[in-house]
């Protein structure tokens, strides 16, 4: 890993502005990475960006209270529209926690800006982004801050508590509490994270919910079915919500005796419907979401499906059960 290392931080060097882009509904994986890869590129005196698909406003509720909380840092945010005049003569960007295109925060930043690092630990898929300079891609990462915590201790930068923080949070979330995905190299991570200041309480106080959104979604668990041995299915309503809460939802039923892989169909925006996808065991949900043109890992797995109904999507994910 110390050769990926020395390659960014070669290519961090070599250029005058940095733009830090995650994917698009930022979650904590991709948060904490751009913050700490925001920190390191600070370290070299560079101009340095992080790229966001929206206004902190309409994010998801734990994510506006990092962001409440990160205020005194004065970090530089991008929002699509003011970035012409920031590119400069030698610019670079680098994706973290995806690897498609079309799922990056602003797409129309990888068309005006030649050099692109993309960092990911999703397993690579369609629409993948072409022509980098550097793709870095480990399926066996628990997430992305588990790699960037170790970049960031190779040279030896400290991460302030509030980063250290959001960070252990991207790494519970992708790990689902370390019930998925976690070696000894996830824990290892955590661990320096605490020796930097992590709050576990503060990480916690993020990821706090409001007993009505709780009890709502325990509505969806009770009313999922079993589709097939050992298959479990919810259907959410008409209602529009995250693609994390399709997430929370499969990796609860993932919790009951005999279900092996779960899946949650619901409503992302007027015209996606989102299929989140987990497994324990055998099953590769991974394979079965790229059929219909999603991806991600092993046991844990995405699509988003256009211009379609609910029913007409689990139609198409019961074909692929089948």
């Amino acid at each position: 890993m110390v050769e990926v290392f020395n390659q960014i931080t070669k290519e961090i060097k070599e250029h005058d502005t940095i733009f830090i882009m995650g994917h698009q509904e930022i979650d904590f994986d991709a948060l904490g990475s751009a913050l700490c890869l925001y920190e390191i590129v600070s370290k070299f005196e560079k101009d340095c960006y992080l790229f966001l698909d929206r206004p902190i406003t309409s994010m998801d509720q734990s994510i506006q209270n990092a962001f409440e909380k990160l205020k005194p840092l004065s970090i530089q945010l991008l929002f699509g529209h003011n970035y012409k005049k920031k590119i400069g003569n030698n610019p670079l960007i680098i994706v973290v926690d995806t690897h498609k295109y079309e799922r990056v925060a602003y797409p129309k930043l990888l068309e005006q800006i030649k050099d692109v690092i993309v960092i990911d630990h999703h397993i690579k898929g369609n629409g993948y982004i072409k022509d980098t300079i550097m793709s870095y891609m480990n399926s066996s990462l628990s997430s992305v801050v588990e790699f960037m915590v170790h970049y960031a201790k190779y040279l030896n930068v400290e991460l302030p508590p509030i980063i250290s923080s959001i960070m252990l949070a991207g790494i519970s979330v992708d790990t689902n509490e370390y019930r998925m995905k976690t070696t000894d190299a996830t824990f290892e991570a955590s661990s320096l994270l605490m020796k930097m200041g992590a709050d576990n309480i503060q990480k916690l106080e993020f990821m706090r919910e409001t007993k009505e959104d709780y009890l709502k979604r325990l509505d969806f668990v009770k009313k999922s079915d079993i589709v097939k041995d050992g298959f479990a299915l919810c259907m959410m309503d008409e209602q529009i919500v995250q693609a994390k809460d399709l997430a929370i939802i499969s990796e609860s039923l993932l919790q009951f005796k005999k279900i092996n892989a779960a899946f949650t169909i619901g409503r992302l925006d007027d015209d996606i419907v989102g299929i989140s996808a987990r497994s324990l065991g055998d099953i590769n949900v991974e394979e079965m979401m790229e059929a219909l043109g999603g991806g991600g890992h092993y046991h844990e797995a995405a699509c988003q499906l256009k211009g379609i109904s609910l029913i007409e999507a689990k139609h198409k994910l019961m074909d692929i059960i089948r």
